[in-house]
């Protein structure tokens, strides 16, 4: 017996689904700055939905939740208490998981630390990822074999943004942050946040453009 076809979503569930999955567009309406015909007649295209009008009028009822109504002004409160950071010489090593790999960098571990520099340890399904200070390089790779290494990464800074504790209440800091830098062009090769430590690290040749962009939101 064949299986009753699903119920096509609703006009107003389509645009409701595609709203949530655009935060611009969403944040925008909450904030009541959006041409809603103009949005409508997007949506129109982007969907393949016939019903311009219906469109519309789901868009002129599209809410926010109650909860994130006033997140924007949380994020701004943790913003006006932070403060930057900047560390240059930095180098990202992608390592080949396996036990003979985590065994040397457990011996080498220790000693890079014992140095006051910061050292991340990052670890992915597929990768080990170590970012740490460029001096620190020879020390690493006497510890490695070739093999070991997918990548090695060097001529990086790291930014990091530190922020209050009230962070671990605010939903969407590292969103927007990420998404402010990614606005005018910026791409960061890895992205590390630890409690209240939010940390970007980047080519050099971004450095001043990406701390132009934080320094003025968290004094915005």
């Amino acid at each position: 017996m064949a299986r009753p076809a699903a119920p096509k979503p609703s006009v107003a569930g389509t645009v409701r689904a595609y709203i949530d999955r655009r935060p611009v567009v969403r944040d925008a309406l909450g904030m009541g700055i959006v041409n809603l015909s103009a949005l409508s007649r997007r949506i129109q295209r982007e969907t393949g939905l016939n019903q311009e009008e219906a469109i519309l009028v789901a868009c002129r009822r599209y809410t926010t939740k109650p909860d994130r109504a006033g997140y924007q002004e949380a994020i701004r409160r943790v913003l006006d208490a932070s403060k930057l950071e900047v560390r240059t010489r930095v180098a990202v090593w992608t390592l080949r998981p396996s036990w003979k790999m985590f065994s040397k960098l457990e011996k080498a571990l220790p000693k890079l630390q014992g140095q006051n520099n910061q050292v991340h340890l990052l670890h992915g399904s597929e990768a080990v990822t170590v970012i740490a200070d460029e001096a620190l390089g020879r020390q690493l790779e006497a510890v490695l074999e070739p093999e070991d290494v997918l990548k090695q990464q060097t001529g990086l800074v790291e930014v990091n943004l530190r922020t209050p504790e009230t962070v671990e209440e605010v939903p969407g800091i590292l969103a927007f942050l990420a998404s402010s830098l990614a606005a005018q062009g910026i791409n960061f090769v890895e992205v590390v946040s630890c409690h209240k430590d939010n940390m970007f690290v980047l080519d050099e040749d971004d450095l001043f453009s990406a701390f132009e962009v934080l320094n003025h939101l968290i004094r915005s």
